[in-house]
């Protein structure tokens, strides 16, 4: 269960990166969850792993199942992959953010 005192700190992360070019410039380098939450702290935004991960788990329960293979199977090396983890990210992607552009 997600902690109730980390889901409005996890909420305001993402609402960050939503508002803030310099926060979401910050996630194209990143390729793991772990890397998603330690970015998060150095910005400001502390919470566990755990949370982070069942935070993930609740959103992505709405999803169709292409864009939830989408999140889960996309090369963690491309620099839009921390965006698909999250449904409010996703939309920042315009179109054509796919693995041939760089």
């Amino acid at each position: 269960m997600l902690n109730s005192t980390s889901a409005p700190i996890i909420e305001k992360f993402i609402h960050s990166v939503v508002q803030s070019h310099e926060i979401a410039t910050g996630l194209k380098k990143l390729t793991s969850h772990d890397q998603i939450v330690d970015y998060a702290y150095t910005n400001g935004f502390l919470f566990t792993k755990a949370d982070w991960d069942e935070f993930i788990h609740l959103d992505s329960e709405a999803l169709i199942s292409q864009d939830k293979q989408s999140a889960l199977l996309y090369d963690t090396n491309h620099w839009s992959w921390a965006f698909r983890q999250v449904s409010s990210w996703r939309a920042m992607l315009m179109e054509g953010a796919d693995q041939g552009s760089s």
